[in-house]
């Protein structure tokens, strides 16, 4: 992970040095919703049940900085966020929750569409922050089998309004995919042996951003003359 942030603040110093005519540095940070995932029960006797179950969507945030430079109506935007996603599964005694955390580091290329509107595509690269966890798993300390790192693809609108962007974003998850057997505690989820056939969790993002440093602002000089590029 501290790999990834310095490869982040390296893009970002190199960006400004060259673009400092038309570069935007800032924070952003909201909330998101997970979706996906599926869990079949394995009927391994008459007590335990054969259900499928698909989760529920649930609210995660996510939080971090930003630097976009400008090209006419075009624009290159990378992010690093700290990701925190979340969906439950509705068992039939109670429900489980399936928990992520990673750092996302999106990679945006964007059009200015009209207006204060824009348009952006493009991929993200994900390193998981400790374990993918489930809930109610009897074994392995309930953590859930995920890969360690995984590409994922973004596409949104954001709207900015002075040094103000407001953000909603759809990301799909590339991760691996194959179904494994997991072992629930039957007592209080009713399930117990299940195929864990979907373990990727998609999200629709929506974030506020504000602009700390913007190369095109130059406020007027105060009488001891001194500028200043922040807002």
């Amino acid at each position: 992970m501290k790999n990834i942030i310095t490869l982040f603040i390296f893009i970002l110093f190199i960006s400004h040095s060259a673009f400092s005519q038309d570069f935007r540095i800032g924070l952003k940070g909201g909330v998101n919703i997970g979706h996906g995932g599926e869990i079949k029960g394995l009927t391994s006797g008459a007590n335990y049940t054969g259900d499928t179950y698909f989760s529920n969507p649930s609210e995660g945030f996510h939080g971090g900085i930003f630097g976009q430079y400008n090209l006419g109506k075009y624009f290159l935007r990378i992010e690093g966020l700290y990701n925190t996603v979340v969906t439950e599964f509705p068992f039939d005694a109670r429900p489980a929750e399936y928990k992520m955390n990673k750092i996302n580091v999106p990679l945006l290329f964007g059009y200015h569409v009209w207006g204060p509107i824009d348009a952006y595509i493009g991929p993200a690269y994900n390193s998981m922050v400790g374990d993918a966890t489930l809930e109610g798993m009897e074994t392995q300390g309930g953590v859930v089998d995920i890969a360690s790192s995984y590409l994922s693809a973004n596409i949104g609108l954001k709207a900015h309004f002075g040094r103000f962007e407001l953000d909603a974003r759809y990301e799909y998850n590339f991760s691996s995919n194959e179904p494994y057997t997991i072992d629930m505690i039957e007592s209080a989820y009713r399930i117990n042996l299940a195929s864990f056939e979907n373990r990727r969790i998609h999200q629709f993002m929506v974030s506020l951003a504000v602009g700390l440093f913007d190369s095109n602002y130059r406020p007027k000089r105060s009488r001891s003359r001194r500028g200043c590029y922040f807002r």
